[in-house]
């Protein structure tokens, strides 16, 4: 055996105090405890030496495999920021709030006109008894509504034209 010491003695030897190097051996898995205990009741120095050393490098390679992850982390985000305004500038990705807020305008002003078509064709249609008449017309004024569907502007025109129309209000 080896020299002998007290759990002290060999926390002044690891320049730790006795509390934090038995924090560290408590959260240590069995096979690894820093204290390994002889016949006499104290501890051998050179064992403890060889835990203390193994530990600190296991230690500071998982710190140097943390690193790593987070750097690996960092640069995947920024590869998948780049590859969106990539994306965002070819045209192939809009933002969901743009296009809610399009096909919000596109829904209303559909309802409109189709909620207004009562209203508008009863005065042209309660005299008339031809049914070819009264469906031409309706019919006309259907595809009046689903013309203007269709002259709705994509995302980037629409932007365009709220920048235009923010220009000829200033």
């Amino acid at each position: 055996m080896g020299y002998p010491m007290t759990k002290k003695e060999l926390a002044t030897v690891a320049g730790y105090s006795y509390r934090q190097l038995y924090n560290i051996d408590r959260d240590l898995p069995e096979g690894r405890k820093l204290f390994v205990k002889s016949e006499d009741g104290k501890y051998d120095l050179a064992i403890f030496v060889q835990k203390w050393v193994a530990y600190n490098i296991s230690r500071e390679a998982s710190d140097d495999a943390d690193i790593d992850t987070i750097k690996a982390r960092h640069e995947k985000a920024k590869a998948e920021k780049t590859e969106i305004e990539v994306e965002k500038l070819k045209g192939q990705l809009v933002d969901v709030g743009e296009v809610k807020r399009l096909w919000g305008e596109i829904a209303n002003t559909v309802m409109q006109n189709l909620i207004h078509l009562p209203s508008k064709l009863a005065p042209m249609l309660t005299m008339m008894d031809n049914t070819d008449v009264i469906a031409d017309i309706i019919d006309r004024e259907i595809r009046t509504v689903l013309e203007a569907l269709s002259e709705t502007p994509l995302p980037e025109d629409a932007a365009v034209q709220q920048d235009e129309e923010t220009d000829e209000d200033e």
